[in-house]
This record gives C-alpha cells, structure tokens and sequence, in this order.
C-alpha cells in the first residue's frame, strides 16, 4: 500500500483498531521513557564520576599544598630572611606519593613558572593557565580542563601554598579523563544493548496485557452484535473482575432493559391504541350498516346518528390525548410558570364535576382547603384536578362519596401542595397498582370503555404533576375504594 506524505495515520487499515493504537501510544511513551532513563543516566554517571575523579585530585593536591607549607615552616625556621633554594623546590614533591601516582604535579611560583615537575612532565609540560594562577594567588581552588596534552582532556585542579597572608606556590595536579570516558562509553554501549531489549519485551508484553484487556470488548461487541428489537432478553455477560469495562457491561445490560421496556410498551401501546380507535369506527360502521339495511323511522335514525355522534367524541377524546401525550414526549409542550393557589384551582374542577355526581347520586364533598400557592400552569393543573375527580366518580357506585382536600404540608424544611380525592368506589386490586397510570391501562376494559374512559386520564395526569416537578401515589383497597394523592412544590 503506497502512502503519500499528507496520509494520516489512522487512515491505516491497521491502525484503526483500539487495540493497534494503544499498543502504537504504548510503545511511543516507552521508547521515549527509556531514551530519556538512558540520557539522565549518562549524564548523571558522567557527573558522579567527574566529581569522584575532581575529589580525587584536590585531595592530593591539598595533601602535597600542606606538605610543602610544613617544608617552607621548617626552612624559614631555619634559615630566617633567606629565600628557598633549588634543592628545597625539588623536595616538594620527592617525598610525595604523586611520582608513583603516575599524574601530572607541578608546583609554581607566582609568576607562573614551573619550580619542579613529576616525571609524567618531562616531555610535556602542562599549559600556562593564567586564571588559575590568578585565583590561587587569591587564595582559591580552581579546576581547568586542558585538551592538548594527548588523546584523552586532562583534568587539572590548581591549589594554593597558603603561608599567612602569602601564596608563595601553587600546586597543580593534573589526571587524564581516560577512565570517565572509557567508562561512560561501556555505561552507553550496554544501555544501547538494554534499551532495545527491555524495550521490545515491555512491548510484546505490553500488547499481550492490551489484548486480554481488550478481549472482553470483543466479546462483548460479539453478543451484542446479536442484539435486537425483538431479542431484547439477551443480556451481556460482565467480566468477572470488577473494572471498568464490567461497569461499562453492567451499563449496557441496564440501558438494553430500558430497551426492552420501552419496546414492550410500545408493542403494547400500539395494540392499544389500534384497539381503543378501532373500537369506536367498529362501532360507527355497524350502526351506520344497521340504518341502511332497511326503512327506519326518523326516530330511529335520529337514534342512530345520536350513537355516531357519541362514538365521534370518544374517538376524537382519544385522538386529542394522543396528540397531547405524543407532544408531551417530544417535549413540545410549554408549561406556564406563574404563581398559582391549588386551592382555587382545586374549587374551580370541583365545580365542573357536580352536576356529574349529582347525576350518579353520589356524594361530593370538601375535606379540608387549605391556602396552597405554587408555580404552575393553572389550566394543566385543573385538568389534573378534573381528570382525578372525574375517575373518582365514574367508578364509584351510586350512593357512594367522593372526597376532595387541597392541604399544606412541609417536610424536612421543603414545602409541599398536597391535593388528595378519595373515593368508596371497587378499589384497584393490589397487582393493578404498580401499573394504574399506564397508557391504556385498566383495571376492567368492559366496564371502563362503557363508562366512557380511554385508558389515557390517570397517564395525562402523571405527566402533569411530574412536570410540575410533582409525584402522584395511589392507594387502595379492594371493596372499600382508592385514594389519589398528588404532591407538588409550594411557594413558602
């Protein structure tokens, strides 16, 4: 595969893999790591053994700096007024363990010339260092490097001859960097033999661990490649370790069961829906079939297009809550926010639905209303309130009681509107409960779709108090009737 210059990299076939561009970055860092161990190693050993070498030398020279000091002491005791001679120059360093040493010695006087020498300096002397000689007539160490005296710099450390105020000498001892560099070069030839080596081993084992950490994503990715709307009960299998990606597995399990409810819901709400429409165009059509078959009287087809007309406002009650739960999900419903009372709200619904108790013979009656101001829509809100009082009636039996209260309660500093209808109608049984507010959902079909109900009330007013930032409970009990209890955030 030809690549031109301006190719990325991850446009490589190759490198498009998770597993090729960790194991890529991976070896990157460690190549760089090892270069940058491998520099500071060399540089640190080059220092350590650079100062054991200077430490070295000023060591001798000092000792050689004192020796001759306690020569000039004793001459000039001696022989007071009297100037050293040559023969006493000469046995500055006759007696000093330098001439075995093998290194370079001078001792100078201070104008820079050589008193007395080692024999490593018969032939080549070392150089006039004029800053040294400077320095030590001040009273200080100085450490030169000189690279004319061979193959290899000498290192030279110039130490003064303190007599009193007085630098009479100056003792220079010089060494070949021989040994620093022939060691440096065996630190560098085996760290260019290690380097590669360690870095090749950490790499392939780098790529194995990347791989085994890896494999679960790829198995992973396998199950869940067998995945689908109408497999949903398959779940993935998390590692056994507890990492990340068994967190990330546990992750996927949740959201497919998420899925899987909601693709169940929606199976089941589009059964219903098709079910609830069909019901009252099944029934339209058989009336209207039913009129043509024969002559009818005008009374009867008055009858007739009563019953279509009552069939037509179901269906468009159920097309309407439709249209609002399918905006309603989409988030295209604004809600005002504005202050409110629910108290006045509550008395507003609670009027709506009189005549309709007093139709049924059933007893509609106030607990407690108490003042309640909060931030809310009050047109969803009397809808919740409505819908509530009007479920409450329509499945309570005549001669039966319908209690509304509107209370204030606060809890733990929080303050809250709490709108309660209780009835005495049949009472939901217990397996019912947990799905009472969904869509479609009834308890009894027959007698809910003939008390006019589409199964879309108790899930309209769900929706309405959790936008409100509310919840709503139900109890009940079978034979003694429900109560609905609706709490919302209230104004302090």
């Amino acid at each position: 595969m030809a690549l031109s210059p301006s190719t990325p990299l991850t446009r490589l076939p190759f490198l498009r893999s998770l597993r090729a561009q960790l194991a890529l970055w991976y070896g990157a860092i460690l190549a760089l790591t090892l270069l940058l161990l491998s520099v500071f190693t060399l540089l640190l050993l080059r220092q350590y053994l650079t100062s054991r070498a200077d430490d070295t030398l000023k060591l001798h020279a000092t000792d050689t700096s004192r020796t001759i000091a306690a020569i000039l002491y004793r001459y000039n005791t001696e022989n007071p007024g009297r100037p050293p001679s040559p023969d006493i120059e000469k046995a500055f360093i006759d007696n000093n363990d330098l001439q075995s040493w093998g290194r370079y010695v001078q001792v100078i006087n201070p104008y820079g010339n050589p008193v007395v020498r080692s024999d490593a300096l018969k032939t080549i002397p070392l150089p006039r260092l004029d800053e040294a000689l400077q320095d030590g007539l001040k009273g200080k160490t100085r450490f030169d490097t000189e690279s004319k005296l061979g193959e290899y710099p000498v290192r030279i450390v110039s130490v003064p001859v303190v007599m009193g105020q007085n630098v009479p000498y100056i003792v220079q001892v010089g060494a070949s960097v021989e040994g620093v560099d022939t060691a440096l070069t065996r630190a560098a030839n085996l760290l260019l033999i290690l380097t590669p080596s360690v870095f090749l081993i950490a790499l392939l084992g780098g790529g194995i661990l990347v791989g085994r950490a890896l494999k679960p994503v790829d198995d992973m990715t396998q199950a869940a490649l067998t995945i689908e709307s109408k497999r949903l009960d398959v779940r993935i299998v998390p590692p056994r370790s507890d990492n990340e990606i068994s967190r990330l597995a546990s992750a996927l399990n949740e959201m497919i069961a998420r899925l899987d409810k909601s693709f169940r819901q929606i199976e089941r709400f589009s059964a219903d829906a098709s079910h609830e429409l069909k019901t009252p165009l099944t029934a339209m059509r058989g009336e209207a079939e039913v009129a043509l078959m024969g002559e009818k009287t005008p009374h009867e087809y008055q009858e007739t297009l009563r019953s279509v007309i009552e069939e037509t406002e179901r269906l468009s009650s159920i097309v309407t809550n439709l249209l609002l739960l399918a905006r309603a999900d989409a988030n295209q419903v604004k809600l005002r926010q504005e202050e409110v009372s629910l108290d006045e709200i509550a008395m507003e619904a609670f009027e709506g639905v009189e005549s309709l108790a007093r139709r049924k013979h059933i007893s509609l009656d106030i607990a407690e209303m108490d003042e309640t101001p909060l931030l809310g829509d009050s047109l969803w809100l009397q809808q919740l309130a409505a819908n509530l009082l009007q479920n409450a009636v329509n499945y309570t039996p005549e001669g039966g009681s319908v209690v509304l209260s509107v209370r204030r309660e606060a809890v733990e500093g929080e303050v809250f509107a709490v709108l309660s209808v209780e009835d005495t109608g049949h009472g939901i049984p217990e397996e019912h409960l947990p799905h009472i507010f969904d869509r479609f959902y009834r308890v009894d079909s027959g007698r809910s779709r003939e008390q006019g109900g589409s199964g879309l009330g108790l899930n309209i007013v769900r929706w309405i108090a959790e936008s409100h930032g509310g919840t709503i409970a139900v109890t009940s009990a079978v034979g003694q009737g429900s109560t609905f209890e609706v709490r919302l955030p209230a104004l302090s």
